[in-house]
């Protein structure tokens, strides 16, 4: 052994004394030897780990023959029965290769460690489309619906037979036409005034009632042996009231001849209104639907800008078990697409969309009690199509898991008009948005060019204006008066209000 190191010697010996402590076997027994491969690995492996990275070849060429086969019998035992050996003591001064396994968490599959939840929910309102280059302002959809009328010059039965047969014109158009000259088209608003007003008491004050008493006698000039003009109207209907109250009455004898036979009820009058709000519907979405199709670039647009306002705040998928919700009151889809919703994140549009039926409608919060407002009401209409799968909008929150609340509450797009404020008021009570740390985000889209921060600041304050009124409203509903009034500044105290322009292409 004189030609072995000092550490092989060593190991050498450690291995004679262990060989002397087996005691000799039978030899007779190697055809039994497959039965026991269990109890013959119990001794090899705990060998064999401890001379991890041993070189065996130098250790084996210092055992003689006779060694090496007292090895191998006491290893073929059938009857092997080790005594108490200190392993530890016998290869204290060996150190065997080990490597030290990687327990960072990042290197681990998701599921087998905890992450926190974090969520944000996105607002669209349809300033999102037509950031992405869609003509779907009602304006757009309106404006030849509303030169068909403003052209009519005559005012007999057989053109406005006619007109109505061919232009798809509804009852509505003519009401809207006779109040509204905002290019937005507050079409919500002008609804409300005509259901409420139906409600209210039956004087000529009354959109409602006085067109309904207008259209009890005969509106045509087929009747008139002297026809008076004024521009292109009559003489008796220069004032918009009275030509609105003339055109209602029109379109009613030329379409509706059951309200003639059975009498200008106020009940045929509301189905009437109805059922021409359904055919309104169904022309915006066709007429959406065929903008769509002759836009080639209105995917890619909404593509990218479905991904900056995703990603804008979004807290990493390696930290947190991140997931986005988004509640769009579009009545497009192709959104849905572009957002990366997570496992929990779900996708509504609210009102409907494109290919199935979409409603317009007025907010419900202060006219439920009213039978007849109330049927023209989002929530009544939603209800009547079945309603909106919104769970998985947000997370909900009360005092003992405030925690759990949706993050981040972002708003592209919408005007925070009051038709919508039910909804919101519904979001900020479930996060409690007061006691809460959620967040809310306001975009507009960011204009970086040459004396862009002109168009920047009118932004700001038409969303601040905005944004005081859908806030100081809510506050009127909370239960504390005090938290109420001064929520904003709570929000602004905390960082939790926050107003940012984010860069489109």
């Amino acid at each position: 052994m004189d030609h072995l190191n000092e550490e092989q010697a060593h190991l050498a010996d450690s291995v004679k004394r262990l060989v002397d402590l087996v005691p000799p076997m039978d030899t007779s027994a190697l055809n039994q030897a497959a039965k026991l491969a269990d109890a013959a690995r119990a001794v090899t492996d705990p060998i064999r780990e401890a001379l991890a990275g041993t070189n065996f070849q130098a250790l084996s060429s210092s055992l003689s023959s006779p060694q090496i086969s007292e090895v191998a019998k006491a290893l073929d035992s059938t009857a092997i029965k080790l005594p108490d050996i200190d392993l530890a003591g016998a290869y204290e001064d060996t150190t065997p290769n080990y490597t030290i396994p990687d327990h960072d968490f990042r290197s681990l599959d998701p599921s087998s460690y905890y992450k926190p939840n974090w969520q944000q929910l996105i607002i669209l309102g349809n300033g999102f489309d037509l950031q992405c280059g869609l003509r779907s302002k009602f304006g757009d959809f309106f404006k030849p619906r509303f030169e068909k009328i403003d052209h009519i010059k005559s005012y007999d039965q057989a053109t406005w037979k006619r007109l109505l047969e061919d232009s798809g014109l509804t009852l509505w158009d003519f009401i809207l036409e006779a109040n509204i000259n905002d290019a937005w088209c507050d079409v919500e608003t002008e609804m409300e005034k005509w259901v409420l007003s139906a409600a209210g008491p039956k004087a000529k004050s009354s959109l409602f009632w006085g067109a309904l008493n207008h259209m009890k006698g005969f509106p045509f000039t087929d009747r008139m042996s002297i026809i008076v003009m004024s521009g292109n109207r009559l003489e008796s209907e220069q004032s918009d009231r009275a030509h609105l109250f003339g055109n209602i009455s029109r379109y009613v004898w030329t379409l509706c001849p059951e309200m003639q036979a059975k009498g200008f009820t106020a009940e045929l009058f509301i189905n009437l209104l109805k059922r021409d709000l359904r055919k309104l519907e169904r022309a915006f979405g066709n007429y959406l639907s065929n903008e769509i199709a002759n836009n080639g670039e209105y995917v890619k647009k909404c593509r990218n800008l479905c991904r900056a306002i995703e990603e804008d705040g979004r807290q990493s998928d390696e930290d947190f078990c991140v997931s986005t919700s988004i509640l769009s009151f579009n009545y497009t889809s192709a959104a849905e697409d572009f957002f990366d919703k997570g496992e929990d994140g779900v996708f509504v549009n609210i009102h409907g969309k494109l290919g199935k039926e979409i409603v317009f409608g007025i907010d419900g919060k202060a006219c439920m009690d009213d039978a007849i407002a109330a049927q023209f009401t989002k929530t009544y209409r939603l209800m009547l199509r079945g309603g909106s799968r919104t769970g998985g909008l947000i997370s909900t929150a009360n005092s003992s898991n405030l925690r759990d609340a949706t993050d981040l509450i972002k708003f592209y797009g919408h005007s925070l008009g009051k038709a919508d404020y039910s909804y919101f008021q519904s979001i900020f009570d479930g996060v409690d948005l007061y006691e809460s740390d959620t967040v809310l985000v306001f975009y507009f889209p960011l204009n970086e060019s040459e004396g862009g921060e002109k168009a920047n600041d009118e932004w700001r304050a038409r969303l601040t204006s905005s944004i005081n009124d859908l806030l100081v409203a809510y506050g009127k509903t909370m239960d504390n008066a005090d938290h109420g009034k001064n929520l904003m500044h709570k929000l602004l105290l905390e960082g939790r209000l926050i107003i940012r322009g984010i860069k489109v292409d």
